[in-house]
Order: structure tokens, then C-alpha cells, then sequence
């Protein structure tokens, strides 16, 4: 920090606050004699730079910005992360403020308490269960204080932590992006000035081939459900592409047979949709009406995804298919649509996808057949 001051002393030194029962004193930053608050003509914030332990045999270094409160008369210190521009920006950022008398000062809150705060305003249990799962790994990992305290190098201890117990690539992107949403929530709130993640460099994870069942294993997989319930909530699945969320909460009241279609909601964009339904599909929807009225909807007395989820696997096993999950019928009715020609934005607003990126993929098979065309253009005019 810098200080225009009615002071001629120059020495070198860090300022101190003095406290009298009649005026509050600053020293000088450059070790001079005292002066009172009231003689600053001009502040500045200063970047300072700081080294954390050494990671793989290499220090870290992180700036942070130091500056006097305007309104408390107090050091100030925010840190900013390990770029030393994006700490040059926020510098001028935060000068601005204090010249408009616009900043305010971070609100105090242990991290444990944040932590309680954060999931309890989650919405939806399991992903509430999943942030405070995320939020108490990252406690055992770097054990912080409060959130103002979590650093740059907090979330790479925690990167090393996962590894070291053997997660993959994409469990750690999903840890690091449950903390993510945690530490924008801190700063929307107060808590904490800047996102120490907001510079973060995301992993890339393996590309993984679309998993779609043939016709002989979608037979095979319907002969081996032992139940009607759960042998329509397979054929519906096939059918339609709902999430198995979608299913476990469809209702009665918005399965409408006369159109032969279902209004899904609770999805995953937050986006209702109406969802054609196909003869068989309604057919056995009807045939299962009867027992499952009393339920409220067709697969609710399944009631959670763990019950379905062995259902399944019993059935997987039997049908003697390697390896096959619920979310994979959804692929493969998408798979299906996209092979027998059906436009991708069409495929999209069926299967209740909020962008055209994940849709994409299951046309990669298209691209097939055009590139060995290439290739063989290629070896019949070089021959």
C-alpha cells in the first residue's frame, strides 16, 4: 500500500495501527513517525506475493491484495489466486471501489457453519447429499477455518487427496465442481471476495463410447423382468428415453392415453415436457393402471432408485447382457432415432436435453460411412 502523506520521513518499514483514547495513529509504510488517519490524502492497494508449501518439487505462489478499510481503519487482505494479471485487474477493481466508497467488507462464518448453510439451501436430496459428501472430503483433506481462508492451493491439496484414493477423472471434476458451486454461493453471499477457483483448469476426461443395446438384447432383457411393473418401466424407458427419475415420479393424472402421451416432470433442465408414447407402450401402461392406481403412479410403489437399481441388475444377470445400466436405455432409444435418420433437434426435445452438445454424439455413427467413402476415393484415385 502506498500513502501520500503530510510526512517527510522515508524509511523503510510495514505500517502499524496505534490505538489512543483519543485519535487512532498509523505509521508510516515507510517507517516513519505517526501520523493520524485523518492526514491520508491518497491510498493504494498493494499485491502482495506469497509461497505455499511445495507440490510435486515446486512452490506455488498466490498474490493477494492488501489495503486499509476506508470504514473500519483496519488491514484488509483478499486473496486473489496465482495469476499475477487477474490480480493486477482485481488491484484496479478494488481501487475503484474504495475511491466510490462502494466496498464492503467480508462477513465472518467458520467453514463448518458455511458448510450446514450451503447444503441445507441445496436443493434436492441427492444432490444435497452429494454437496455435503464433497464440502466434508474437502474438510478432511485441508482442514480450513472459514472460506475467506480457502486458497488455490487448498483445492490442489484436495485434487491430491482424491487421487490418492483412487478416483477417477471424472468423480474428481465432479468433487471439484460441487466445491466450485460452493465457493460462488461463499461469494454471492459475502463470505468470501473471489472464487479461489474461478482460475481453475479443468481436467479433460476420457471420451467414452455410447453403451446401446442391440434388438436381440433389448428382447432379451424384457423376457428376463420378473414382474409386469417393472417390465413395462423397461419397455417405457426403451421407448420414450425418460431419466429413471422421470419414471419413479410419473403420475396417474398426467399419463394421457386418449393422446397417447405422458407430461414429464421433475426433469433434470427444470423444463416440462409432453412425451409421445407408442401403442405397446400404452398398452401395458393400461394393463398396469389397474393394480397401481392405489399408488398414484405406475412405478412409484418402487418408490427409491436403489430398489430399482437391484430390480435391474436381477434382470441384466439373467438376460445374460455384460454390463448394461438404467441411463442406458435412454442412450439407446437416442442411438435408435439417430440411425433410422431423425433429426437431431427433433431427438433433442424428445429426450429432454437442454443443449445439442450431448445429443451430438449419438450421430458420431453417421460420420462413419462418409469418412471410409473419403478414404476410399482417396486409394482409388492415388491407385
Amino acid at each position: 500500500m502506498k500513502y501520500r502523506l503530510r510526512s517527510d520521513d522515508n524509511r523503510d518499514s510495514r505500517p502499524r495501527r496505534f490505538d489512543s483514547p483519543l485519535r487512532c495513529f498509523v505509521q508510516h509504510p515507510s517507517g516513519g513517525g505517526l501520523f493520524t488517519e485523518d492526514s491520508i490524502v491518497e491510498t493504494k492497494v498493494w499485491i502482495r506475493k506469497r509461497s505455499c508449501k511445495p507440490r510435486h518439487g515446486r512452490a506455488v505462489t498466490t498474490y493477494h491484495l492488501r489495503w486499509v478499510c476506508p470504514q473500519e481503519r483496519t488491514w484488509k487482505s483478499r486473496k486473489v489466486g496465482t495469476d499475477s494479471k487477474r490480480a493486477q485487474a482485481e488491484l484496479v477493481k478494488l481501487e475503484a471501489e474504495l475511491e466510490a466508497g462502494t466496498c464492503r467488507s467480508e462477513r465472518s462464518i467458520t467453514w463448518a457453519n458455511f458448510a450446514a448453510e450451503h447444503v441445507r439451501r441445496v436443493p434436492g436430496a441427492a444432490h444435497r447429499d452429494d454437496h455435503e459428501r464433497t464440502l466434508r472430503f474437502f474438510s478432511e483433506a485441508g482442514d480450513p477455518q472459514t472460506p475467506r481462508h480457502v486458497s488455490f492451493c487448498d483445492v490442489e491439496r484436495f485434487v491430491d487427496w482424491l487421487r490418492e484414493r483412487k478416483n477417477a477423472t471424472a468423480t474428481v471434476n465432479k468433487r471439484l465442481d460441487y466445491l466450485n458451486n460452493a465457493l460462488t454461493m461463499a461469494v454471492k453471499r459475502g463470505y468470501v471476495t473471489v472464487n479461489p477457483m474461478a482460475d481453475w483448469t479443468w481436467e479433460r476426461e476420457d471420451e467414452k463410447e455410447v453403451r446401446a443395446l442391440t434388438d436381440a438384447e433389448k428382447a432379451k432383457l424384457l423376457a428376463a423382468c420378473d414382474t409386469h411393473q417393472l417390465k413395462t418401466m423397461v419397455l417405457v424407458a426403451l421407448r420414450t428415453g425418460c431419466r429413471l427419475n422421470e419414471l419413479l415420479t410419473l403420475e396417474w393424472r398426467r399419463v394421457d392415453f386418449d393422446n397417447a402421451r405422458a407430461f414429464i416432470v421433475h426433469t433434470k433442465a427444470k423444463r416440462n415436457r409432453y412425451q409421445p408414447l407408442c401403442v405397446e407402450a400404452v398398452a401395458m401402461l393400461r394393463e398396469l393402471q389397474a393394480s397401481t392406481l392405489a399408488d398414484g403412479g405406475p412405478f412409484r410403489s418402487i418408490r427409491t432408485r436403489s430398489k430399482l437399481q437391484k430390480l435391474f441388475t436381477k434382470a441384466v444377470k439373467a438376460a445374460g447382457i455384460e454390463h448394461c445400466t438404467f441411463h442406458d436405455l435412454r442412450r439407446t432409444f437416442c442411438t435408435d432415432l439417430a440411425r433410422v435418420g431423425v433429426n437431431q433437434l427433433v431427438v433433442q426435445k424428445l429426450a429432454g436435453y437442454s443443449s445439442q452438445t450431448t445429443t451430438a454424439k449419438y450421430y458420431q455413427h453417421i460420420d462413419d460411412p462418409m469418412k471410409r467413402d473419403a478414404v476410399d476415393k482417396l486409394r482409388r484415385t492415388a491407385g
